[in-house]
């Protein structure tokens, strides 16, 4: 039987949410990858308003996301070189 994933945030004794250091890059790894629910993603959005920098952190690093996903989108639409195509048929069939 699989193990429950462990919540990636994790309330004090004071049942205030708060991040250990070590753990905020994936926490906002997992926020800009739409992995956080329910109470973990409150917590965190609650964190994003009481703390403007992380905030400002957190939407610099959704733009640059969207920038590399353009990147990529811009080379996947160009065609591919038919040179590279006959190339390929040729080792398929060999």
């Amino acid at each position: 039987m699989r193990e429950q994933p462990k919540p990636v945030l994790e309330p004090d004794d004071s049942s205030s949410a708060t991040f250990q250091n070590d753990r905020l890059p994936i926490i906002v790894s997992a926020y800009l990858d739409g992995e956080l629910l329910g109470e973990e993603l409150a917590a965190f959005e609650a964190l994003l308003i009481d703390n403007p920098a992380l905030a400002s952190e957190v939407e610099e690093m959704r733009q640059i996301e969207k920038q590399l996903a353009q990147i990529g989108s811009d080379i996947l639409a160009e065609p591919v070189p038919e040179a590279l195509l006959r190339a390929i048929a040729e080792f398929e069939s060999s």
